[in-house]
Order: C-alpha cells, then sequence, then structure tokens
C-alpha cells in the first residue's frame, strides 16, 4: 500500500514542489523491478490529450534528460521507457520556437556494447501498419536526417513515381516540372531547343500529380539554379504533335518547340536522343503526357 497518498481536485495539482536552486523533486529505487517515478494518466478515452508526463524547460536546459548509467553490456535498461496502449504516441516531441536550432529528440548511446542503440522502437501490435518511428516535417522539408550508414531488412517504400538527380542550370534559366532539358556547351542544362538532340539528360520532375521518390545530389546551400532531372521511373512530360499524333508506346524525342517532347519517327537520329516510352495519347497540340523515362 502506499505510504503517502495525495488526491486532488477540480484540477488543482496534487503535489507542487519547487526549488530555487536545488532539485525540485528528487526520486530513488533500489528495486529490480519497479521505476523510481510512476506517472500513469488514467483517463482511458482516447479524446484525452493529458500526458502521464509532461515537462517543460523555459531555459536552455533539456526538457527531459536521461542517462542510463549501467556499463555492464548484458543490461536491458533504457534512459527513456515509453509505451501506449491506446491511439497516442509513446513519445511525441515538437520544437516550437522558429529560431531554434534546437531538435525536438536528442539521443546519445556512450555504452560499452556495439550492440546498444540511441533509439530503439519497437511496434509490437502485428496487426497494426502504423511505423514504429514516424518523422513529420509541417511545411514538407526534411523530416529526417542520417549521418552515416543506414541498414534496412525490409521494404523500402516510395510514394513518388520516379528517381532523379538534380543538375546545374544556366544562369536565369526558367524550367517548369515537365519540361525537357539537355546540356550545354558548359555542362549544365537549359531546355531543349532542336529535334533527336543527343545531349538530352531527361525530364524535369514533378508535373501533374506525379512527385519524385528519391532525389539524388541535392544542395539546399547552392544559390544557382538547380533542376530535378527524372533519370528513371514515370514522369509527366510536355509534349506537341510537331512530328504527328502521340500514341501509347512511342519513343519520344526532343522537339523543335522549347522545352518540348515528340514523337521520334526517325530510327538513326533517335540514337542517343531517345526521352522514354508515352504512356498516353496526345491526338494533337501540347500537352502533359506520362512517359516511363528511358534514355536510349
Amino acid at each position: 500500500m502506499p505510504r503517502f497518498t495525495v488526491h486532488s481536485v477540480d484540477g488543482d495539482v496534487a503535489i507542487l514542489s519547487t526549488s530555487s536552486d536545488g532539485e525540485g523533486l528528487h526520486a530513488e529505487s533500489d528495486s529490480q523491478v519497479v521505476a523510481a517515478v510512476a506517472a500513469i494518466q488514467t483517463n482511458g478515452s482516447l479524446s484525452a490529450t493529458g500526458a502521464a508526463v509532461y515537462a517543460e524547460a523555459r531555459g536552455g536546459g533539456a526538457a527531459v534528460a536521461a542517462f542510463q548509467d549501467n556499463t555492464d553490456p548484458n543490461c536491458i535498461g533504457a534512459g527513456v521507457y515509453a509505451e501506449t496502449k491506446g491511439g497516442g504516441a509513446a513519445v511525441a516531441a515538437f520544437i516550437r520556437d522558429d529560431a531554434s536550432k534546437a531538435v525536438a529528440i536528442h539521443a546519445e548511446n556512450q555504452g560499452v556494447s556495439k550492440d546498444s542503440h540511441a533509439i530503439r522502437a519497437f511496434q509490437a501490435n502485428p496487426l497494426s501498419d502504423a511505423a514504429a518511428i514516424h518523422a513529420e516535417h509541417a511545411t514538407g522539408k526534411t523530416a529526417g536526417f542520417f549521418r552515416g550508414n543506414i541498414i534496412v531488412t525490409g521494404d523500402i517504400s516510395f510514394p513518388g513515381a520516379d528517381c532523379a538527380e538534380e543538375f546545374a542550370a544556366v544562369e536565369a534559366v526558367e524550367a517548369l516540372p515537365g519540361t525537357v532539358m539537355s546540356l550545354t556547351d558548359s555542362g549544365r542544362i537549359a531546355p531543349s531547343a532542336e529535334p533527336y538532340e543527343r545531349r538530352v539528360v531527361g525530364v524535369v520532375t514533378g508535373a501533374g500529380p506525379l512527385r519524385p521518390g528519391i532525389v539524388m545530389g541535392r544542395q539546399v546551400d547552392r544559390i544557382d539554379a538547380r533542376f530535378p532531372i527524372a533519370l528513371m521511373g514515370t514522369v509527366y512530360c510536355q509534349v506537341d504533335t510537331s512530328n504527328g499524333p502521340v500514341e501509347v508506346g512511342d519513343l519520344l524525342t526532343t522537339s523543335s518547340t522549347p522545352g518540348h517532347a515528340m514523337k521520334a519517327t526517325d530510327p538513326m537520329r533517335a540514337f542517343g536522343a531517345v526521352i522514354g516510352k508515352a504512356m498516353g495519347p496526345l491526338p494533337s497540340g501540347t500537352g502533359l503526357v506520362p512517359v516511363i523515362v528511358a534514355l536510349q
């Protein structure tokens, strides 16, 4: 039985502990199986938002600092252990300060065992499609950054439809997604402008409903113009019918219309200038057509 019990009513704090210079609350336990501090949120409603533990740092320190000091390589204890049995997250971390360079979660492993992990996440529900780790950037920018190798033992799935690489463009060039791009004498890219250009490198990805699954060579600190070019996969491409109506299965090459592709009808000229194969028709005029990228 508890030696000391405190009940709170009307939303008041059950225990308030403050300190001007020392620890506000210090708890220790010598037990092998019991935590030094146990916090349980007993409201079973799925709409409940109250946390079992709430920590806030108003200075430069961490909201929560947890250490596992046992150097025994067989130790299985964690600095922080979190488990959820409802619909909420076991751990939720946010950065609300726009000027902050801090990370929402910082985990560091200085243990002696080579098999210990700084962060270990395990999805125990075999029927759940929810991820063991979910990272999201509110504005679509980088949600995760890794310095080092990544090992994956299962499948890797990308919602995007193509693999792209960023290329530097000539100065002040403009190219919308779907634009066909070719190399210039400087080695930079610009919209294609001649039929059957063998310098063609591909199509600027991102047109229509399709987005790239992988973008290689991205350099966020570069100030010159760079465009992601689809190297393989499916991408929407600007096409015209200057060389005849385009049908499904037609090979496409560069057109005299800047940044556009057209049907390739001359096998000799098409060698080395083919962009890919049309997956949709274009009876007349110009428009976006889905293309399987296959430079040849």
